[in-house]
């Protein structure tokens, strides 16, 4: 009998002791808040850096495209496979002017590519003008340059749509 005694007293202080070690290695629930919240900061921050790399890829994209679509050209026109080409770009083009707070493309081009090489040469430079002011910006940048080359592109696409075979 009393060496169940004993044994319950060691087994109660064993159990007390345990209880207060793990108490004791709890941090208090405003730390545990802290440190939540920083983790939550930090994906936030690696979700807008891994956006803003998939809209540097789509200026790199639309860069791409346009030309090869200069090498397609033919006699005038583009190919009918052009067209493809041509709507990845205006989307791409559509969406970083979106990311970056632009609106709608109603002003009009000026002056008017006169003709098939002109425009594609318009294009090309325009891709290439669009993937510099992206490299110069980061995730946090509203920039009214790229808005407007972007919107020069979406144009571009319009009047290169005409010279589809």
């Amino acid at each position: 009998m009393t060496l169940r005694i004993l044994f319950s007293i060691i087994f109660l202080l064993f159990v007390a002791s345990a209880a207060g070690a793990q108490g004791a290695s709890d941090p208090p629930a405003e730390e545990q808040n802290e440190t939540m919240l920083d983790t939550l900061k930090r994906m936030q921050i690696k979700r807008e850096e891994a956006e803003h790399k998939k809209i540097l890829d789509k200026g790199a994209q639309i860069e791409r495209d346009a030309e090869s679509l200069a090498k397609e050209a033919v006699n005038g026109h583009l190919p009918r496979e052009g067209e493809k080409k041509l709507r990845e770009i205006e989307k791409a083009a559509r969406q970083i002017r979106s990311e970056f707070g632009g609106g709608g493309d109603n002003t009009p081009l000026d002056p008017m590519p006169a003709s098939l090489d002109d425009a594609l040469k318009r294009l090309d430079d325009a891709s290439e003008r669009l993937n510099k002011h992206l490299s110069k910006t980061s995730r946090r940048v509203i920039s009214v340059s790229v808005v407007e080359v972007a919107n020069e592109v979406t144009l571009l696409v319009k009047v290169l749509r005409g010279y589809l075979l």
